[in-house]
Order: C-alpha cells, then sequence, then structure tokens
C-alpha cells in the first residue's frame, strides 16, 4: 500500500470532536483532520479504518501520515498542554461542502432517496462489523457533501472501532468471535433489503488477501507504540473476523426491519 506522508504547514485550529483533532493545511495543498497519536489507538484505528474502507472501495477521505513539527506544537496551547508529541499523526482529507448527518435530520427526504451513491450503504455496516466500529448510530459519525443532484455519502471516524480507543491483545481476542450486531442507524439500517444488499461488499471483504492485511498492519508507523504481539493479533483479529462477517450478518437480520429474503 502507498502512503502519503504530508508536512502540516499550518494549524487552522482544534474542532469539535471527543478526541480533539485539529485541521491542519498541509504541503500538498490540501487540508486534513488531524488525530494525534499517543496516548491511546485514536489514529491507529482512523488510519486502518480509513485503508480498508478504501480497500473494499467505500467512499472515505484518502488517509495520510501527517508530519507536525515541534515548532507548530509550540505556537498552539491546545497541542502544547496535551502534550502532542511531534512526528507522524493520522490525517483525513477535508471533505468541502460538507456536514454531518445531524444537520440532514430536519429535512423531509429519506436519506437513500437523497444520496447519489445511496447504494454504499448496506457495505458500510458490513465493513463496520469487521472492524468492530462501536458508535455508527451517532449522526456525527457519517458525512454528507452536497454535491449536484443530492448529497454524497462519505464514512468518516473509526476512532471506536478495533475494541475501542484503548485496544489491546486481550480485547482484541476476545472481539474476534464476537456476534452481536454492531450499533447502526436505523435510516442506514432500512437500506438492507437482504443478503442481495450486502453481497457486493462482503464479497469483496473475504476477497482481501491475508498479505493485505498484514500489509495493512505493517504500515502503522513504528513511533506509534503498537507492540509486535499486538501488531500479529491484530491481523489474527481481521482475518477471523473476514472469515466470521456472513455469518453475523445472517444471524442478525432480524435487525433489518426491511429484511425480505
Amino acid at each position: 500500500m502507498n502512503l502519503k506522508i504530508v508536512s502540516a504547514v499550518r494549524d487552522v485550529g482544534v474542532t469539535k470532536g471527543a478526541t480533539g483533532p485539529h485541521f491542519m493545511e498541509c504541503d500538498d495543498g490540501k487540508t486534513y483532520l488531524v488525530k494525534f497519536s499517543g496516548g491511546s489507538k485514536v489514529a491507529v484505528n482512523e488510519h486502518l479504518g480509513h485503508l480498508l474502507a478504501r480497500a473494499v472501495t467505500l467512499p472515505s477521505p484518502p488517509s495520510v501520515l501527517v508530519e507536525v513539527s515541534a515548532e507548530m506544537i509550540a505556537h498552539s496551547v491546545d497541542m502544547r498542554n496535551r502534550g502532542i508529541a511531534p512526528g507522524l499523526h493520522q490525517g483525513s482529507e477535508a471533505v468541502p461542502n460538507s456536514s454531518d448527518l445531524a444537520g440532514f435530520e430536519g429535512r423531509h427526504g429519506r436519506l437513500d432517496e437523497e444520496l447519489v451513491n445511496w447504494e454504499v450503504l448496506p457495505g458500510t455496516i458490513c465493513l463496520d462489523n469487521w472492524i468492530l466500529t462501536e458508535d455508527r448510530d451517532r449522526a456525527d459519525n457519517h458525512l454528507l457533501q452536497a454535491v449536484p443532484g443530492g448529497f454524497r455519502y462519505h464514512m468518516v471516524d473509526f476512532t471506536h472501532s478495533f475494541t475501542g480507543t484503548n485496544w489491546t491483545a486481550d480485547s482484541l481476542e476476545q472481539g474476534s468471535y464476537l456476534r452481536v450486531l454492531m450499533p447502526m442507524l436505523p435510516q442506514v439500517a432500512a437500506s438492507v433489503r437482504g443478503l442481495g444488499s450486502l453481497e457486493s461488499t462482503l464479497r469483496k471483504i473475504e476477497s482481501v488477501r491475508d498479505s493485505a492485511v498484514e500489509e495493512a498492519v505493517a504500515t502503522i508507523p513504528a513511533a506509534w507504540n503498537v507492540t509486535p504481539e499486538e501488531r500479529l493479533t491484530l491481523v489474527s483479529f481481521l482475518e477471523l473476523r473476514r472469515g466470521l462477517l456472513r455469518s453475523v450478518l445472517t444471524s442478525n437480520r432480524d435487525r433489518f426491519a426491511n429484511w425480505a429474503e
């Protein structure tokens, strides 16, 4: 996997979110939402979540590694107070003309009627149950971009995937065989009409080779303090859940009000 590394040139400032991410302009001319490494697995989760989403062709902003300098940190009260270390952090490319799903809730149309890429919604459920995203039932974890003809859906925020922000080898081992369906919004669940709705993304996930899983985990920077044991367990977690995913979804068909098969 070719991983892009950019350097932050201007700190736009902290934005909303429990993890306190910053928008930063970088030397490639783009702006990224940066989540910081160190102290938790937030950056790891975001990094892998975006990589895997794009690997199975789900719409997710490009993820990069952002080099943040000591000088930039020194000029930010927030970063100084939080003890952010200079070095590589995770960045997701900012999506123009976008807002989270909370801003959509006042509209009268159905979500799948207003999206120009509505067909991706069932696939997002597949990914979230592969990597155990625990909070996709929050409106602010869904991004809608205004485009001609409606809105384009983007998967964002993988902070609470992989059993949480402070996962360990033990928690991954315990989560590998979890058969409970991950939380989801009713509007997204309504897009599933049966196994056929999920089949395309299921097949893509099931076709991800072991070597590709290993390669994705290998892209986690060494400075992010993921131990060799945790890396091995993470690979095993992804491979085991990949094989279990189809049965998890079908055995929980009663959670989908429109499942007709």
